[in-house]
């Protein structure tokens, strides 16, 4: 029997885990990983392009003194009681020696300081522990500034407005710090410095953007549902710093002292989940929604505001503020709007809060669902018409008048979550507008470390679903603040379907956080740029190379590649561009081994023996990504199947950059060993070397046949995979070859697949 045509294409199901793999549609995926359905096409994943690390500028080192028992030196981090892993940043030493009367500084970034203008012979300093050394003159004191990286989580990414609709400034916060970027400079720098915070690495900062104070400047406010810190605003300016805001709210002097989520409604300010008392730490109302009379909110003047209403939020005085409380014991945990109703998500329940229009009674609250709330406050992702998060039974849908769920297709999902180490805060979502999509970051159960470690992707315009490996702590969105080029862009040209001359400028991007610090931009390019720092490395041949990078939440089997280590530094030849396979050695250490294109294993220890290291070294994960497919069968005719080969219509990579992705075949339900790759495809030729049989193709290459002389941008790619059983599984994927070299570094874009299938005999399990 001549082998008949399956044809699958224009895929729409994606991610299915609700069926049996082998009933499942011919366009579903039992598992689909760093890639994901899109515009009818399977693609994988692009990954994110660095903006940059969060980073604290121009510190003071007036009145430290360089002390001739620890060698003329002295450690800048713990010296200015600096957060423990932090790293200074390179070549932004700028360091004067009050008695010698130079100035050291690092212009080549590699440790080495060199001094000018005075009479000094320079010195060193090591980016990694903050240890300066000055060759001559011990006992001096020394002047001057210098930059550092805290090195802590991301907890937020928030947009604040200012008076020019289109200019709205992205706002980022460690647990202790707020920051902005600096376009001129092209870094981050602190925002508003003078004000510091005291958050948990799992409580976000909410804000939002209301009111109009002095000099007609838009007033941000920043609510931090952790530790002591009050409610803050500001209207951006430099020198008027961040105001500290708790208004009275009743005749007995107590106050509004925080709040977990706090938004404008009806020409009023209104707060959710309170704390309240006459100082923190105080009583919490976790199911109280307070507001303020309608307009200005403010009760007390300051540099920001002198317009005020003293008693806006005083809840026993007719027509001012009010507070009402949700008849049940669940904490309120997240708010959106859904037109013109404001959706809240308690706990196990959904309820809106409705305006009434009265003076005594604005708002009253309506129970929506008694079964379904959301888990996570920044999991709630605002859709035209509804309000979508994550709960402890699933992921939910709310459209102010019923709640519902939606993963039909995924329902075990939420059941797989990490449960312990607050991992259902560290949830947090947003919308891409752009490709219509929704993330979610999240702690996948086998999550080592603390951190999310996941993001679940949802293509809201097919409803599908697929899971990408990120280590995001929060999203958020950032204004580009110039206009696309070719030579900033990094994408391949082939990507770019627009035209080059009026790329808008203060175009809007997706961008991630993570937990050292690193922001960057989501789906930019092909590959991972940096989004790690390594702290320490450890030289003990005969025993691999250990990294220590505090927090790395990667996973033994992780591929990455390092750079950034000062050329001419120890470590620099060694480890700079070279691609390694880690080895957890816990959530801080990994070793570090080399491919081996003999036994095509990550199986060589990089070894080395060198020691001081001076900082600078940067951690890029190279993903891997993971399609595959339903089990194919031909059960209603009572025959196994036969799979005679393939063939697979593939976006092009250029002939100067070959590209190839590795497509495994598997039978019946043993998804162990490839039936396509050795041991099973073994000749028998006698050698005791076992040999591949090269006619069955493990690899599928991504560009053109040496045959094909017209050229194109896609191409059919033939593929012979001679298969017999019950049922064929194929997966495609990326193997450790294809991971050390440049083929994990294009595109791969699967648009359409024919499988030549024919009935083979009987259902046997021999």
């Amino acid at each position: 029997m001549t082998y008949s045509p399956l044809y699958i294409k224009a895929y729409e199901t994606g991610l299915v885990t609700n069926r049996q793999n082998f009933i499942l549609p011919d366009d579903a995926y039992p598992v689909i990983e760093n890639a994901y359905v899109w515009r009818e096409t399977i693609k994988r994943k692009l990954s994110y392009q660095l903006l940059g690390r969060l980073q604290r500028n121009r510190i003071s080192v007036v009145g430290l003194t360089l002390t001739l028992n620890t060698g003329q030196s002295v450690n800048l981090i713990s010296a200015l009681s600096l957060e423990s892993h932090s790293g200074i940043v390179p070549e932004s030493i700028n360091i004067i020696g009050v008695i010698d009367g130079s100035t050291y500084t690092d212009p080549l970034g590699n440790g080495v300081l060199i001094a000018t203008g005075g009479g000094g012979i320079g010195g060193t300093i090591n980016y990694a522990t903050g240890l300066l050394t000055i060759f001559a003159g011990g006992g001096q004191n020394i002047t001057g500034t210098f930059s550092y990286y805290p090195n802590l989580p991301v907890m937020g990414i928030r947009q604040r407005e200012r008076i020019q609709a289109l200019e709205d400034e992205t706002i980022f916060f460690d647990t202790i710090y707020a920051y902005n970027y600096n376009s001129t400079i092209n870094a981050f720098e602190e925002f508003l410095p003078g004000t510091i915070w005291t958050g948990t690495n799992f409580n976000f900062f909410w804000t939002t953007n209301y009111w109009v104070g002095d000099g007609n400047l838009k007033i941000f406010w920043a609510t931090n549902y952790s530790n002591n810190d009050p409610i803050r605003y500001t209207n951006g300016q430099t020198g008027t710093n961040w105001v500290d805001f708790a208004p009275i709210v009743d005749a007995g002097g107590n106050k509004l002292l925080q709040c977990l989520a706090m938004l404008p409604f009806r020409g009023r300010m209104v707060v959710f989940n309170t704390v309240e008392g006459t100082i923190l730490p105080a009583a919490r109302f976790t199911n109280r929604i307070r507001w303020a009379a309608i307009g200005n909110p403010f009760t007390v003047a300051s540099p920001i505001v002198s317009v005020v209403s003293v008693n806006a939020w005083r809840d026993d005085i007719r027509g001012k503020g009010g507070f009402l409380d949700i008849p049940t014991s669940e904490d309120i945990v997240s708010v959106g709007f859904v037109r013109d109703n404001l959706v809240i998500y308690c706990e196990r329940s959904t309820w809106q809060l409705r305006y009434t229009g009265r003076t005594i009674a604005p708002f009253q609250i309506e129970k929506v669902n008694s079964e379904l709330g959301s888990a996570s406050t920044f999991s709630a992702i605002q859709f035209d018409t509804s309000l979508v998060g994550i709960g402890d039974k699933g992921i939910v849908e709310c459209d102010s008048f019923k709640s519902e769920k939606i993963d039909i297709k995924i329902p075990d999902f939420v059941f797989n979550l990490q449960s312990k180490n607050n991992a259902f805060k560290r949830i947090q979502g947003i919308r891409d507008f752009e490709n219509r999509l929704a993330f979610w970051t999240y702690c996948s159960s086998n999550a080592n470390g603390i951190f999310p470690d996941k993001r679940l992707v949802y293509n809201y315009e097919n409803d599908s679903w697929s899971i990408f490996t990120d280590s995001l702590t929060a999203l958020g969105n950032f204004n580009v603040p110039v206009s696309r080029t070719w030579l900033n862009t990094h994408l391949a040209w082939i990507n770019c379907p627009f035209a080059w001359i009026n790329q808008p400028e203060e175009s809007n991007i997706i961008i991630g956080g993570n937990q050292q610090g690193f922001i960057e931009m989501l789906d930019e390019t092909n590959t991972n740029d940096p989004s790690l720092y390594i702290a320490a490395i450890t030289g003990n041949s005969p025993n691999p190379t250990t990294i220590t990078s505090f927090d790395h939440n990667m996973q033994t089997g992780t591929i990455i590649s390092i750079s950034g280590i000062a050329i001419g530094t120890p470590f620099a030849t060694a480890l700079n561009g070279n691609v390694f396979f880690i080895h957890r050695l816990g959530a801080d250490n990994f070793s570090l081994w080399v491919y081996d294109p003999i036994s095509d294993q990550f199986s060589i220890p990089s070894l080395s023996i060198e020691t001081d290291y001076i900082g600078g070294g940067l951690i890029s994960v190279r993903d891997n990504f993971n399609i595959t497919s339903k089990k194919f069968n031909l059960i209603e005719y009572g025959t196994s199947i036969m799979l005679g080969y393939m063939d697979i219509l593939m976006a092009a990579t250029g002939q100067a950059n070959p590209g190839e992705i590795a497509m495994n075949v598997f039978i019946d339900y043993n998804d162990g060993q490839a039936t396509n790759t050795l041991p099973e495809n073994t000749i028998a030729n006698g050698s005791s070397i076992p040999t591949a049989d090269t006619f069955f193709n493990a690899v599928i290459p991504t560009t053109s046949s040496d045959l094909n002389n017209k050229g194109g941008t896609k191409f059919w790619q033939r593929v012979y995979c001679a298969t017999r059983g019950n049922f064929v599984t194929i997966q495609f994927t990326f193997n450790n070859r294809q991971m050390a070299t440049e083929p994990q570094e294009l595109e791969v874009q699967i648009d359409a697949q024919t499988l030549y299938i024919k009935p083979a005999g009987n259902l046997t399990q021999i």
